[in-house]
């Protein structure tokens, strides 16, 4: 936060600073991406609750989530095949 910021430079004497990179939610969107329980679909389980607000909704007022719903310059993925028995 914007406050932890000041209080770090404060802690090393700094009466001079520039902080050049603050990221807002959607810059830093974290998401699990798995099954529904029900099957009928996908759902996110976001790393921070606000990323939530960063997914988009569809005409019909369902969720179109990031990165599923189409592509986006910052995507990256790390997948994981559940082995059987698992």
């Amino acid at each position: 936060t914007p406050s932890a910021m000041a209080r770090t430079f404060q802690a090393y004497d700094c009466d001079y600073a520039m902080l050049l990179d603050m990221n807002a939610l959607e810059h830093t969107y974290a998401a699990l991406y798995t099954p529904r329980a029900d099957g009928a679909g996908i759902e996110a389980r976001h790393l921070v609750e606000g990323m939530r607000l960063v997914d988009q909704k569809a005409r019909d007022g369902s969720t179109v989530l990031r990165f599923i719903g189409a592509p986006d310059n910052r995507d990256f993925f790390y997948l994981l095949r559940k082995e059987p028995g698992q």
